[in-house]
């Protein structure tokens, strides 16, 4: 918002004033011109969005696919496409801050995480409100001996306020942190000669006690919680296996006497491959027992990229090398003579022996 949208609303309509002044003059050529070029600009950006969304549920390469092939082949995905960049406009262009409001679930945790030592976005009561309280500026006015503080009450920060909440009432649910009220507070003070920093990032303690930042016990609780979650985000990218098999007994079914030593079971399998990389020779390989592995399709299989091959598979193990009724077997899959993936099953046979 503050750092795309809001920049273009400023590079065709000018700065607040100027689109206050645009809002209330009558629809002649210029208002016209400038709000079409803006809409225009609005909704090419939240086209631009609404592809890059599209991308993260369906993969850019299915995407990129979609595109080359033409949008009206995939009229389902263009139609979602439209839905998403209406939305997009709509927040952008009109609702805006009001998603912060309503919709968006910060401002009311931000109650529940801050206490006295948290810096904010804060206005310096003590100091701009003196002992006796506010006052409008008066050239040549002496306001330290009248008692009066730095703030000269002339409602900037309020003005630029994108949700309309006076800041110097505190820290409130409706603020975004967009700092506006920071940098027009110090333009003011620099028109007066005043010090800049009325309005600020400070903590309360800062502003009542004038207590430096230090790193607090709930501070650190925080760095912990957040440092364990990165650790397992980052633990789980680089476990992440590039293939997933799952090697399963067909529910039911009894192991069968292939001849007088070799036993035989039946189980489906599933390989899910992760990458953008087409895996073909593939096939399965018995890895802690000796024995055969059928595959019904045919020992060859291939995965499509982003996708899986699944289907039905027999193994044959010769009784003596079973450990028992039921046996833990290994099963690696290859791509050629490369091992992508290992994964285990149990073997059956019959309960006699030992």
């Amino acid at each position: 918002m503050e750092m795309v949208f809001r920049r273009i609303e400023y590079w065709i309509e000018g700065d607040r004033n100027a689109q206050r002044k645009l809002d209330t003059q009558s629809w002649n050529a210029e208002k016209i011109r400038k709000r079409l070029i803006k809409w225009f600009i609005f909704f090419i950006v939240s086209f631009l969005i609404a592809n890059v969304f599209l991308a993260y549920l369906i993969g850019s390469d299915v995407l990129i696919q979609y595109i080359t092939e033409g949008p009206l082949n995939h009229s389902g995905t263009l139609i979602s496409l439209l839905i998403f960049t209406s939305v997009f406009y709509f927040i952008f262009s009109w609702f805006r801050e009001q998603v912060c409001i309503i919709a968006c679930p910060y401002g009311r945790l931000q109650g529940v995480l801050l206490d006295n030592k948290s810096v904010v976005v804060a206005y310096d009561y003590k100091r701009g409100e003196g002992e006796n309280g506010r006052k409008k500026f008066r050239k040549n006015e002496d306001r330290e001996a009248l008692g009066h503080g730095d703030c000269i009450d002339c409602l900037q920060c309020v003005h630029v306020c994108p949700t309309g909440i006076d800041i110097r009432n505190g820290t409130q649910l409706e603020c975004v942190n967009c700092t506006a009220c920071i940098d027009e507070c110090d333009t003011i003070m620099d028109r007066i000669n005043k010090p800049k920093g009325l309005i600020r990032y400070a903590s309360e303690d800062d502003i009542a006690k004038n207590e430096k930042f230090k790193f607090t016990p709930r501070m650190k609780g925080y760095t912990a919680v957040l440092g364990i979650l990165i650790s397992v985000l980052v633990g789980l990218l680089f476990l992440r296996n590039d293939v997933e098999a799952k090697v399963l007994r067909l529910p039911g079914q009894l192991y069968q006497h292939v001849d007088e030593t070799t036993l035989s079971n039946v189980y489906t399998f599933k390989i899910i491959n992760k990458t953008i990389n087409e895996y073909d020779n593939v096939h399965l390989k018995l890895l802690n027992k000796e024995g055969i592995i059928k595959v019904v399709t045919g020992n060859d299989i291939t995965i499509p990229k982003q996708g899986l091959a699944e289907g039905t598979l027999f193994i044959e193990i010769d009784e003596a090398f079973l450990d028992g009724n039921k046996t833990k077997i290994e099963i690696g899959v290859y791509s050629g003579d490369k091992l992508i993936e290992t994964t285990s099953t149990s073997f059956m046979g019959p309960r006699s022996f030992n």
